[in-house]
């Protein structure tokens, strides 16, 4: 029972963690003002929430909206690269090319198949402050009927040309992007470039079995 609970929490952070920018950027200027970046967060979660919510769509109905939703602010292939930190100069044009079309594969399968987990749970947004010369911090909450509520910081920053985006998601303290990075590179060093292709496509073929 608890499984299922943390499951149905890490699905609401996903579809709102993916429906914004990308988890990270090229340095920007300035800081974006608190008040931009806690509007950013509460409007792409609103949008996410209505489609999760809505009883009117089955699950493939909810996530073809969602992938239409996320195909205007989230950039998949930089958030793939920048995941896969200095190994992405390591590898073949053709190897880039396929680790970004199994990337995306993967990370909309994998929010396809967890999207029957979410079950009424709700999100809000309790305060936002800037946090250095670049970057703001948005702190908002995920509740579940009978359960401690879960903190969900966002670090955003604004880039040259003036959008934000979100360089990292932490939850309860630990940050998201760090374990997978370290996940990738782990399977390189131990198999290389083209292992890590194949964990790829063998998680993309055991997401969409289930």
């Amino acid at each position: 029972m608890r499984n299922s609970l943390l499951d149905r929490r890490r699905l609401l952070l996903a579809a709102v963690a993916a429906s914004l920018a990308p988890l990270a950027s090229r340095p920007g200027r300035a800081a974006p003002s608190a008040e931009a970046a806690q509007s950013l967060i509460e409007q792409v979660s609103a949008e996410v929430l209505a489609i999760l919510s809505d009883p009117g769509l089955s699950d493939r109905q909810k996530f073809d909206a969602l992938v239409e939703l996320l195909s205007q602010p989230i950039d998949l292939d930089l958030v793939a690269r920048l995941i896969l930190g200095r190994h992405w100069r390591t590898a073949s044009d053709a190897q880039r090319q396929e680790y970004l079309e199994l990337f995306r594969d993967y990370a909309l399968a994998n929010l396809a198949s967890k999207l029957h987990l979410y079950q009424g749970q709700s999100f809000e947004v309790t305060g936002a402050k800037v946090v250095s010369d670049n970057d703001a911090l948005v702190v908002s909450r995920i509740l579940d009927a009978g359960q401690a509520p879960l903190q969900v910081d966002w670090r955003l920053r604004e880039r040259d040309q003036g959008s934000l985006v979100v360089i990292d998601v932490i939850v309860a303290g630990v940050s998201l992007i760090v374990p997978l990075r370290s996940e990738f590179s782990a399977v390189i060093e131990r198999q290389g470039f083209d292992g890590l292709l194949a964990e790829l496509r063998q998680r993309i073929t055991d997401t969409v079995a289930r």
